[in-house]
């Protein structure tokens, strides 16, 4: 299983804050400062916000890779983590809340006929977006009992995350998924390991794929709420009713 960072060395980089950064005006806010100190440790970091966080004297950097870090005011101080909250429910993390948002704006963007999509006949009571290998064992497993998930009003649109990459076998297969004249009969043949005639067409796999990592898939399947949430890893039917409110 593979995960990879998009924002290229910018990990090294952070290690060598105290005695690389060029000195800031005095007069720009935190949120200059910031951007000014990142960006010249590293200009090819693509900046998307700058905000307070809910902790004082510091701020959430979002970067376009996805990954959220946790600076102080003047930028000298940067963290890479999670950032919790103790509530009365327990710990909340805020930094999973904060991408939440990212991942549902994202969902609200895809193309449905960019997607496998997998309908019930009846009404459709929850739309899962599934990130997924049809090399992978477990994701197998929930395609197998794709029936189960529809009788229960569950509609599964499913993206494309090929684990080992661009121009891998598992990449091949999936664009010949995405390309064939009947995607749902494809995606069915290629995750039970029966044969599907090798396609190339205009197609979204690798797209899928940078989306994926950018959204924090690290491994397959991995199921997307229409709220942001995800849950990694296969979930029975029945189970992810549950999650879903489903009755």
């Amino acid at each position: 299983m593979q995960a990879r960072t998009l924002v290229g060395g910018f990990g090294a980089a952070v290690i060598g804050l105290a005695t690389v950064l060029a000195p800031v005006f005095s007069w720009a806010g935190p949120a200059e400062q910031i951007r000014t100190k990142l960006e010249t440790i590293n200009p090819q970091v693509q900046i998307v916000s700058v905000a307070p966080a809910p902790l004082d004297g510091i701020y959430a950097v979002e970067l376009a890779s996805g990954e959220v870090l946790y600076s102080s005011e003047n930028g000298d101080y940067f963290l890479l983590g999670q950032l919790y909250q103790v509530q009365e429910e327990g710990f909340v993390n805020l930094t999973d809340q904060r991408k939440k948002v990212q991942r549902k704006a994202a969902l609200d963007n895809l193309k449905r006929e960019d997607l496998v999509v997998f309908s019930p006949e009846g009404p459709v009571k929850a739309v899962l977006h599934a990130f997924t290998d049809v090399d992978c064992g477990y994701c197998r497993k929930l395609h197998s009992e794709m029936a189960d998930y529809n009788k229960l009003g569950i509609e599964i649109r499913y993206l494309a995350f090929p684990r080992a990459g661009i121009d891998s076998s598992a990449y091949r297969k999936m664009v010949s998924v995405w390309c064939a004249d009947n995607r749902q009969a494809a995606m069915t043949a290629s995750k039970a390991g029966r044969f599907v005639e090798e396609k190339t067409c205009d197609n979204p796999v690798a797209a899928q794929y940078e989306l994926g990592q950018v959204l924090g898939v690290n491994g397959t399947p991995s199921l997307l709420l229409e709220d942001g949430s995800m849950m990694p890893g296969y979930v029975p039917a029945e189970r992810l009713a549950g999650v879903l409110g489903i009755n």
